[in-house]
């Protein structure tokens, strides 16, 4: 199942001082916040903005949501595939943006975010753009803004991808995401990027809403951390590896509490 509002003759292109960017948004049964993504990407004060949606094959009305707005989103497509980066993976080959964003269901962008990152290009040309993320409840309500700090990528995931436009160009050279890695190709990435020498350049705004939770605050996410750490041969890997074992023992002891007082 597709659309493409692309096939009716209305395919977006840059032109001087106002570069096509593409905003990629993966989705699978996320019915509950998509439509406040799918409405942040398309009331940006930024107009030349691509929208493609690719969707795992929802059964939860997901695909409704999307058809509602259809006529707005440039391609968008639902089939079941290999997970999250794998839908990230055909959504940047079937992207035509000189720059590329991506979205996840849960987040939203703030109204002048794709503008903030453009004016930023016009004058900077850097290959990965990046900036503040802030932190919200599961209700939307805004929490703490955290910064990244680029200093510190060979120890955890510093500069927050969700925030990351990254231009077209460097998926062509760098390669696109590796999907043996299930919740943190992400930082396997930006790490690759890093050590490659793409420039990297901070817009010192908020620039995406992230809900709290899931999988990326997991144990399983240290795990993985770990394992992409020892490859890139970070010097920290060991580090993350007790943080694995914390983060493990503190929810079995969570687990045993919560039976405990179930009793």
């Amino acid at each position: 199942m597709q659309g493409e509002l692309r096939l009716k003759g209305a395919e977006k292109q840059s032109v001087t001082d106002n570069p096509l960017v593409s905003v990629i948004t993966v989705v699978y049964n996320g019915a509950k916040h998509l439509e406040q993504t799918i409405t942040s990407v398309l009331s940006q004060s930024y107009k030349n903005v691509e929208y493609i949606i690719i969707d795992g094959g929802s059964t939860d009305g997901t695909v409704d949501i999307i058809k509602r707005y259809e006529d707005k989103i440039d391609y968008w497509q639902s089939e079941r595939d290999g997970g999250i980066y794998f839908a990230m993976n055909k959504g940047i080959l079937l992207a035509k943006g000189e720059l590329i964003g991506i979205l996840n269901a849960d987040d939203f962008y703030l109204p002048d975010t794709i503008k903030k990152v453009v004016d930023a290009d016009i004058s900077a040309r850097a290959d990965i753009y990046h900036g503040d993320m802030q932190y919200i409840t599961e209700n939307a309500h805004a929490l703490s803004v955290a910064k990244p700090d680029i200093t510190k990528m060979n120890e955890m995931p510093a500069i927050f991808h969700p925030t990351c436009f990254v231009r077209k160009s460097v998926y062509d050279k760098a390669g696109v995401f590796d999907t043996q890695y299930k919740i943190s190709a992400d930082y396997d990435f930006l790490l690759r990027c890093s050590k490659k020498n793409f420039s990297f350049y901070y817009v010192p705004e908020a620039l995406t809403c992230f809900r709290l939770g899931g999988m990326s605050g997991s144990c399983a996410s240290n795990i993985e951390g770990y394992k992409i750490m020892k490859v890139h041969k970070t010097g920290h890997h060991k580090k993350i590896i007790f943080r694995a074992i914390k983060c493990y023992v503190k929810t079995f002891i969570k687990k045993i509490i919560h039976l405990k007082r179930s009793k």
